[in-house]
């Protein structure tokens, strides 16, 4: 569906008792595979508020191009019967030498052909703009980008043709939020000026004295009818007392007589310690990379947050109340400056409390890994070789019982009868519990049996633990780690003594077994995969500088 068709078809639409004031607000903050554009889903914030004055809007947050459709869809429908039209876009931007296109969340670096199709264009936003000379108004927001948007494009807002009467105003979404805030909600004063202010440039209509929403004093009166509604929505709002109720009641009666009554009685609502604790946290503008660095201090203190993605949601709020239960604070489920660096504090003592167990029980292992070496594989008999390794397959002188096994069967393949050796290398090549089996029924005393038993008990030993490797690696692979976090991880392991192989991003065999032994040093269950838990240990000395 494309965005023209939507343009043409709803601007015929005529529906009865729209609101006269309607806006359209999207805000773009989290892309998928170019820059995120910080704090811009903060511009769909304003439209309860906006919603009480008698402004009626459409809003999406993160949208995609599907979500934009169904948007204009929506907000096309109340453009005609509308006096006051406000659209504010914030997110990416990108321009060809005549359009300027707004990106969904999904977009990806492209060409100019392709991409019309999946993005907003600035001359259909316009279009709409244009019908309402004198009273409509563009907010564009954005940050500046390091992307390459691809041939014949420039990131950012480019220059286009603005219509009259329309007014387009360019910033960041910090002053986009002001704007929707503090200049847009005044009714009867002048726009232009003030949007400078907050820190707006201006372009197309920029008389000084336009106003987009008249003083209330200015409407007509109301009659009988719509006092006596009044007083019913009031009285029902009133019985309920709650916030939704006073809201909803705002929102139906945005010039009501009892407007300032349900606006003392909503504050008076939201001041208890859970409003107020929210406040304070909403104050504080944390990052989503802040609020991973607090969800993976809460997992490192064995508080479940059920994810460190960045978002703060019922786990996350659950294991902030469970930590602030522990320390004798208010239950709130959310956090304060003091609270953060208390709780960041904890998580580097902990920290160090695990590496410094992790070290004694590493010692104790090693301890033990030697004597049973001394005892059986030092003398590099195959036998005392095979039990050390089974005992201990990631020991300390795993690599060295191994190499030498591989030179006891390369003298014994060299001594082997020639049936012997093909038997063998048959089995070898199978290399199933069936094969090795059907080697020793037909040489139960040939050259390989040890190998041959030692395989099949590894493959059975396999087999027995396949869907909790299949489970460790599935856990790993949701983890989506990037090629310079893994280098992290391994140059983590090698600084560990764990010998994980070359620091290069790739996790072979010799990085699979270091991770094993840090598994097993920490009490861990031995897969030679990553999980969150592990993650968080193991960079536990770098993921908590929040407040630093």
């Amino acid at each position: 569906m494309r965005l023209g068709i939507i343009l043409a078809g709803f601007l015929a639409i005529s529906t009865p008792a729209m609101a006269q004031s309607i806006g359209l607000l999207i805000g773009n903050e989290d892309y998928q595979s170019i820059r995120d554009v910080r704090r811009a889903d903060n511009v769909v914030r304003p439209a309860r508020r906006l919603g009480r004055i008698g402004f009626e809007t459409v809003s999406r947050r993160d949208a995609s191009f599907e979500d934009i459709q169904w948007a204009l869809s929506e907000f096309g429908q109340m453009v005609e019967q509308s006096d006051t039209v406000a659209i504010v876009l914030a997110g990416r931007f990108v321009h060809s030498a005549t359009e300027t296109y707004f990106l969904p969340v999904e977009a990806q670096p492209g060409s100019l052909v392709t991409l019309p199709g999946r993005s907003l264009p600035m001359s259909t936003v316009l279009a709409w703009l244009a019908s309402k000379p004198g009273q409509s108004v563009l907010v564009l927001a954005t940050e500046r980008g390091t992307s390459e948007p691809g041939a014949f494009l420039t990131d950012g807002i480019g220059e286009f043709a603005v219509p009259e009467g329309v007014t387009v105003l360019v910033g960041n979404p910090r002053s986009a939020v002001r704007f929707l805030e503090d200049v847009l909600p005044r009714r009867g004063r002048p726009f232009v000026g003030a949007s400078r202010q907050v820190g707006l440039t201006v372009r197309g209509n920029d008389d000084p004295t336009a106003v987009l929403l008249p003083d209330a004093r200015t409407q007509r009166p109301r009659s009988a009818e719509q006092r006596h509604a009044d007083i019913r929505h009031w009285r029902a709002a009133s019985n309920a007392n709650t916030v939704e109720a006073y809201e909803t009641y705002i929102e139906s009666n945005p010039q009501g007589e009892f407007v300032r009554m349900a606006e003392n009685r909503i504050q008076a609502l939201n001041d208890t310690p859970e409003a107020r604790a929210e406040r304070a946290e909403q104050a504080l503008d944390l990052s989503r990379n802040a609020r991973r660095d607090i969800q993976r201090d809460l997992t490192l203190l064995n508080y479940n947050t059920r994810g460190i993605d960045g978002i703060f949601g019922r786990g996350t709020r659950g294991a902030i109340r469970a930590w602030q239960r522990d320390q004798r604070l208010t239950e709130t489920g959310y956090l304060d400056r003091d609270q953060i660096t208390e709780l960041d504090d904890q998580a580097e003592a902990r920290a160090r409390e695990l590496e410094a167990e992790a070290e004694r029980r590493r010692q104790e292992l090693l301890a033990a890994d030697l004597d049973y070496w001394d005892q059986t594989g030092r003398n590099g008999d195959e036998a005392g070789l095979r039990a050390y390794l089974e005992k201990y397959p990631d020991g300390e002188f795993s690599e060295i019982a191994e190499d030498r096994l591989a030179s006891i069967e390369e003298n014994k393949r060299n001594q082997a009868t020639r049936f012997d050796r093909r038997l063998w290398r048959s089995a070898r090549e199978v290399n199933s519990i069936a094969g090795y089996d059907e080697y020793l029924r037909r040489m139960p005393d040939g050259a390989f049996r040890a190998e041959a038993v030692a395989r099949i008990e590894a493959l059975e030993e396999e087999r027995e633990n396949s869907a909790e490797n299949q489970q460790a690696i599935r856990a790993e692979q949701a983890l989506s780690l990037s090629p310079r976090t893994r280098q992290i991880v391994e140059a983590r392991l090698n600084g560990l003594g764990l010998k994980p192989g070359p620091v290069d991003g790739v996790f072979d065999d010799d990085t699979r077994r270091a991770i094993r032994r840090y598994q097993s040093a920490r009490n861990m269950r031995e897969t030679g995969y990553l999980s969150e838990a592990v993650v968080v240990q193991l960079l536990a000395d770098s993921v908590r500088q929040i407040f630093r």
